[in-house]
């Protein structure tokens, strides 16, 4: 059984909060054996805001793989990754479902969320809209010069606009870069506060429908090579030490959610309710993504890149020792090499 709470304010987050703290874990075996006289366990999922990014957890949800393998999960939504992953570290739950930027940003500045789960990967979900007619050419990244772009500090949003202002040959010095909620972000651009925002498809999808198809988007022709999101379960070094058959267990459900979502074409259906989303967009929007389970070179690539970007901006103070080592041990590929040997390809 899940169930979706909204909590108690917690200091250290900006906005939604979770009230439920995590319980004991099965010491069980497969998934779908029947649970004889045996407890069941707890957990807390903390997501990134809601949407189609967490589609597989979704999917683990909605076809009940976390009461199949006898977890009660308890789940609450925040407005980006960030949020999500300071309430995991402040032990307000057990895994946080987030992109890779905000454990970039905490290892930069001391903390140690750790990564046992990388489920998927996009290119082209991130976008860049702006006003139709305005002064910003859709077809044209280089007009991005001199102008006002909103996206949330610290999260993926502000490391994509980075790498897209790279793809027109520009720097994040040639923008003014507007930090902003993301539910704001339609209202602003349609006042013409700002010239443009990076942030979700989804978000602007809504922001097109509001102002009646007077939002396009920049071309993202070539953004392969600068950039890559991906979507991460995060947990913490106590949940390892203290629920280790907990994590084993969110392993087995992740790959079986990937499972369902290979072989039923009509997965986003039971998650359109949830995200508010017709199916047929979900399936539009998530063409471009890549559902699988995996550790490999290219992610711990991708960490670098991010971390050097975010002390080049200025974002974040260099760490005393190498980027690479230090963002290597914030990944705990072991759970996932023994459900699958072969998915992990790290060195």
């Amino acid at each position: 059984m899940t169930t979706s709470r909204q909590g108690v304010h917690l200091p250290s987050l900006s906005r939604r909060n979770l009230l439920i703290g995590a319980g004991a874990t099965a010491a069980t075996g497969l998934l779908g054996t029947p649970a004889i006289a045996q407890a069941r366990s707890k957990a807390v999922l903390a997501y990134g805001s809601t949407g189609y990014t967490w589609a597989l957890p979704y999917v683990a949800e909605a076809a009940g793989l976390w009461e199949k393998a006898n977890v009660d999960l308890t789940t609450s939504s925040f407005e980006t990754g960030r949020d999500a992953m300071q309430a995991l570290l402040s032990g307000s739950a057990d895994f946080s479902a987030s992109t890779d930027t905000p454990l970039v940003f905490a290892a930069l500045t001391g903390l140690r969320p750790v990564a046992v789960i990388n489920y998927s990967r996009y290119s082209r979900d991130m976008k860049l809209a702006v006003r139709k007619g305005g002064v910003i050419d859709p077809k044209n990244p280089a007009s991005l010069k001199g102008r006002k772009i909103a996206t949330r500090i610290g999260t993926s949003g502000q490391f994509f606009l980075a790498k897209y202002l790279e793809l027109a040959g520009l720097k994040l010095q040639d923008v003014t870069v507007i930090d902003l909620a993301p539910n704001n972000m339609t209202t602003a651009l349609a006042r013409g506060d700002i010239d443009g925002f990076a942030w979700t498809s989804q978000t602007v999808g809504v922001a097109q429908k509001q102002s009646n198809g007077q939002v396009d988007e920049m071309t993202l022709d070539g953004i392969e090579k600068y950039f890559q999101s991906h979507q991460l379960l995060l947990t913490t070094e106590r949940v390892l030490k203290d629920k280790p058959n907990l994590v084993d267990t969110a392993v087995k459900v992740f790959l079986q959610a990937e499972a369902r979502i290979a072989s039923d074409k009509n997965w986003p259906q039971i998650i359109a309710d949830r995200i508010k989303t017709p199916a047929g967009d979900i399936t539009e929007a998530t063409s471009t993504f890549t559902f699988k389970l995996t550790f490999d070179d290219r992610f711990v690539d991708d960490l670098v890149s991010q971390a050097q970007w975010a002390i080049d901006a200025g974002l974040a103070k260099p760490p005393k020792g190498e980027l690479r080592p230090l963002l290597r041990n914030l990944v705990v590929d072991a759970p996932v090499k023994a459900a699958q040997p072969g998915r992990v390809t790290l060195t």
